[in-house]
This record gives C-alpha cells, structure tokens and sequence, in this order.
C-alpha cells in the first residue's frame, strides 16, 4: 500500500541534504559541521526552490492527513474508512512525487549553474537528472489512476525500486555542486599567483631575496600541486563505475572538502605574503 514511515523519513534525508547546501542555518547544516552554502546566480534556481519550498509544505500536510486515515481505518475496519486510506495515500503520493520532480530539477538547475564542475561527469549526471524526472512524472500518472488498494500498492512498490536510484544521483549532483565551488576558487588562485609571479618576474631584487622568493615559490608550488591533487581524487572518486553515493560518502566529500578548503586558506596567506614582499622590495 503506502510507502512506509522509514521510507519517507529516507527522502525527507536526501531532501534536506540538499536545503543543507542553501539554508542558513539548518539544523542538518550544523549537523554536518562544514557545509559549502550553495547562492544562487540565477533566476531559475531561485524559482524552483520557492516552487520545491511550497510543494514540500503541501506534501507535509497531505502525509499528517495519510498518517490519520491509516490510523482511522484500523481502528474502524469500514469500507468508508478503507476508501479514505486510499484516498490519502494516492494523494501524499502524488504529492510526493511532486516534491522530487521539483527537487531534481531544482538539482539540475544548481548543477548548471556551477561553473567549476567538471564537464563531462556535469552532462551525465544532468542526463540521468532528465531521466528520473520522465520516470517520477510517469509514476505519478500510474498513482493518479490507481483506484484500489492493490494498484496503489503495486505503484508503492514500483516506487521503492525507484528509489535507490534517486537517491544516488541526488548525492552525485550535491558532490559535483560543492567540489565545483571549491575548484572555482582553486582556478582563481592558480590564475592570480601565475599573474604574481608574471609581475614579479619583471622586478629587480638582490640575490638573497630572489633566493627566498625561490624558496616561497617552491613551498606555494608544492601546496597548489597537492590541492590540485586532492580535488582530482575527490572528483574521481564519485565517477568510479559501479559506485553509488550514500549520505555518508556525500558527507566524507563535504570533510575532504573543508581540508582542501583550509589548504586553499593556507595558499592565500602565502600568496598575500608574497605580494606584500614584492611592494616592499619596489620601493
């Protein structure tokens, strides 16, 4: 019949691993420790997120109103109180199915507008977006026409097989989001030291300092090299084949994240300190 409470407790967890990205505040923002806020650039995403905010509301209430015909139709055993439940389940479906369809595409839409993410992964994971969206829309019209308690149970069914799927590309499209927001500040380092040393390389200095700029260099060098590094590896490793994404491997992204994030921080001293050598040793 329905699908079950842990069942929907599991989406409302993929659901706000996502409002974890783009709600200040959120309790499972804080329960994750560091979170990459996810701003919009663009109008779309601003939309389906009001859109997804108002559907999820509605699928709140519909599921209170599921919960107690259930309970009124155990309690009754009447065929009134029978045709009720299925009443309400047919309808949180439905709403259901309405929130995830918003949701990913609200997921495709923030994918998009992540500059950083790599291209290749970026287009498959936006075509199996698509996909899932043809499959909720059409589960959503097999629910709508389910008049009994077997069909709604058989589109129950269909569902939970749906699900692992769903839930997969939902933690694939969050880790692509937050490993592109960290990869778009790794470009704009590597581009503004690259112009730092351009700059400093037309400067006179003595001997001693043109040793130490070598060393700072050498030190800075070896720190991008191994962010570079580390956001290959954390790229790779949710494109290896046969791999799915739960919340726990999205949440060893999120920490792996923060180290490089910290590393970047580290780069940044080193390359203000660099820059404010250089405008000391030009005067």
């Amino acid at each position: 019949m329905p699908s079950n409470n842990n069942q929907l407790t599991r989406i409302a967890i993929v659901i706000l691993g996502f409002v974890a990205l783009i709600s200040v505040g959120s309790v499972a923002a804080q329960e994750q420790g560091t979170i990459f806020l996810k701003k919009f650039k663009t109008e779309e995403p601003k939309r389906l997120f009001g859109l997804y905010q108002a559907n999820f509301e509605k699928y709140k209430t519909s599921e209170r109103e599921y919960y107690l015909a259930k309970a009124q139709y155990k309690q009754l055993f009447t065929l009134a109180s029978l045709e009720s439940a299925v009443v309400s389940t047919r309808q949180v479906m439905q709403d259901r199915a309405d929130v995830l369809i918003i949701y990913e595409e609200l997921l495709a839409a923030s994918l998009v507008d992540s500059t950083g993410a790599e291209l290749s992964m970026k287009q498959k994971t936006l075509e199996e977006l698509q996909s899932q969206i043809g499959e909720l829309k059409a589960h959503k019209d097999v629910v709508a026409a389910s008049q009994d308690r077997a069909a709604v149970y058989r589109a129950g069914i269909d569902f939970s097989l749906l699900l692992p799927k769903l839930r997969n590309t939902a933690y694939e499209t969050l880790s692509q989001i937050v490993i592109a927001d960290v990869q778009r500040v790794y470009d704009k380092t590597v581009t503004y030291y690259a112009d730092l040393k351009k700059l400093q390389a037309e400067t006179e200095i003595s001997p001693i300092k043109e040793e130490e700029r070598k060393r700072a260099y050498g030190e800075t060098d070896a720190l991008m090299d191994s962010i570079g590094d580390s956001l290959d590896k954390i790229r790779t490793s949710i494109n290896e084949s046969n791999r799915s994404l739960n919340y726990g491997e999205y949440t060893r992204i999120v920490r792996d994240l923060s180290r490089v994030h910290s590393q970047l921080a580290q780069a940044m001293d080193f390359l203000n300190e660099l820059e404010r050598d250089g405008r000391i040793e030009t005067k």
